[in-house]
């Protein structure tokens, strides 16, 4: 899909009662999760909370895990379950992050103008021939995770969900990867940031991030990658199923500049370390005990550290 334009959306399988809740959508005409696009001053959770009061009439919390970093000028936001890509042509591209939501307050209220009906389904009902077969699978996902299991750690509670959205601000998707190989994972010294980070940049507007993660891979290490990551299976015309990010951290780069990075762990698979000079002056590989330097932030010790875990875990298994 080079050359296409891409525009992100984040959606919500909202669970209540072991029900989860589909609107049925005057445009498509299939049942559809609550969601819409990411507006260039919002980040995904931003949109779905909002997304689901102007939907729904309800407040969310969104159920799921995120890292306990903290740093100045970095949020950590909860990563998605999915990330699916559609291609409706004639349109752009949407590249759409999927949570699972519980609701937390307001009042079910229909927005007559975008939908025809809203219905809960429990799973029973979302077998029928009239539910796309990725809202099936993931609407018994999301009903499994909250209603049929100990409740996990919930992220993002209605106070948090859009309090801090400040209009005017420019946040741009960018994708990162934490390379891992032999133990190590690889860190380029940043010429301006001056500062040891993982590879990665600004998502282009007719790439997805994983597009995007290749690319950089490639211009700044010279290494051809592979992510690793669970995806679920579909098999959907028109549906493409893309590795979910591990985390998504919201970085303050500036003044009125936020990134909204979507970070992935990775490990080569092809080509040969290449320094981008005009961009770093250094670049090295670090194992567990080298990331406790004090030279390295937190959050990269940490996600650096997880890479490692998981990669070597896997190569081990």
């Amino acid at each position: 899909m080079a050359g296409v334009k891409k525009r992100f959306t984040s959606s919500g399988y909202l669970v209540r009662g072991a029900k989860v809740l589909l609107v049925n959508h005057r445009r498509f005409q299939l049942w559809l999760p609550i969601g819409g696009h990411i507006e260039p001053d919002e980040d995904p959770v931003e949109t779905l909370c909002r997304e689901a009061r102007e939907e729904t009439g309800f407040q969310i919390e969104i159920v799921a895990e995120r890292p306990g970093i903290q740093r100045f000028g970095t949020n950590v936001q909860p990563a998605p379950v999915a990330m699916l890509m559609y291609d409706i042509r004639p349109g752009p591209v949407l590249i759409d992050l999927v949570y699972f939501v519980r609701p937390v307050g307001g009042t079910q209220r229909l927005a007559a103008s975008e939908h025809r009906a809203m219905r809960w389904f429990d799973r029973e009902a979302l077998r029928h021939p009239s539910i796309p077969d990725n809202v099936r699978l993931l609407g018994t996902q999301a009903i499994d995770l909250i209603a049929h299991s100990p409740p996990p750690p919930s992220v993002q509670s209605a106070h948090e969900c859009g309090s801090q959205r400040v209009a005017g601000v420019d946040k741009h998707f960018t994708s990162t990867g934490f390379l891992v190989r032999d133990g190590k994972v690889l860190l380029v010294n940043h010429r301006k940031l001056r500062m040891w980070l993982p590879f990665g940049g600004h998502i282009e507007p007719n790439e997805d991030p994983v597009e995007a993660l290749h690319r950089e891979a490639r211009e700044e290490t010279g290494f051809e990658i592979e992510i690793v990551a669970e995806r679920p299976e579909i098999d959907q015309r028109g549906v493409h199923v893309l590795p979910a990010p591990e985390t998504i951290l919201l970085e303050d780069i500036e003044p009125g500049h936020i990134h909204i990075d979507l970070i992935y762990f990775v490990r080569p698979v092809g080509g040969a370390q290449r320094l981008a000079s005009n961009e770093h002056s250094e670049m090295r590989w670090f194992d567990r005990e080298a990331l406790n330097d004090e030279v390295i932030t937190a959050d990269v010790r940490l996600l650096g550290t997880q890479a490692i875990d998981r990669i070597e875990g896997r190569n081990g298994a």
